[in-house]
């Protein structure tokens, strides 16, 4: 289970950082959907729950339910260009197709 952190990501998060420094809100991974996809995730800025875990990389924290890095096996994190902005993206180093959807998706095929 590792996590893999981009210079650009870094810089990245440590920017966000400042901004929401004073209310105490640290980077947190959440998994926002189980889609035909894959699983979707993105860091929010929120104070931890009691029982994530903290994974320094530099000088960088992140805190993430252990259950994630359990089903997921560790996460990669690096920015892109989005439309003339930077944005953050995150992947699974294992991807899941258990979708919670309520379409037509072949779900028995994977």
């Amino acid at each position: 289970m590792s996590i893999t952190l981009g210079d650009a990501a870094c810089k990245y998060m440590r920017r966000k950082q400042e901004i929401y420094r004073k209310s105490d809100r640290k980077p947190r991974l959440i998994l926002v959907a189980r889609s035909c996809k894959g699983a979707e995730f993105r860091l929010v800025y929120e104070v931890p729950k009691p029982d994530d875990s903290v994974h320094i990389i530099g000088d960088c924290e992140l805190y993430i339910a252990p259950a994630l890095l359990d089903e997921y096996g560790g996460f990669s994190l690096d920015t892109e260009l989005f439309f003339f902005a930077q944005r953050l993206v995150v992947q699974p180093k294992m991807q899941t197709y258990k979708c919670d959807c309520k379409q037509k998706c072949n779900k028995e095929e994977r």
